[in-house]
């Protein structure tokens, strides 16, 4: 028994490695539902023209995000 050791340093490798992996899956769905809005504005503009209108699409970047409105005038 005197051999055992506190978890102590194998442990706080695990706990790093663990956010790192929540950090990279966070940013991948960050950049991932980026790419989605941006497609569904673009056929969102195309519906609104055919229909005969013109598309006002407002784009605001943040730091990982971006925010659309949209209008169809």
């Amino acid at each position: 028994m005197a051999s055992e050791r506190p978890a102590g340093n194998k442990a706080g490798k695990l706990w790093i490695m663990i956010g790192l992996l929540i950090a990279v899956f966070g940013v991948g769905m960050t950049f991932m539902t980026n790419t989605i809005n941006a497609k569904k504005m673009d056929a969102m503009t195309e519906q609104c023209e055919k229909e005969g209108g013109e598309a006002i699409v407002s784009k605001e970047k943040n730091f990982l995000s971006t925010s659309y409105s949209f209008k169809c005038e």
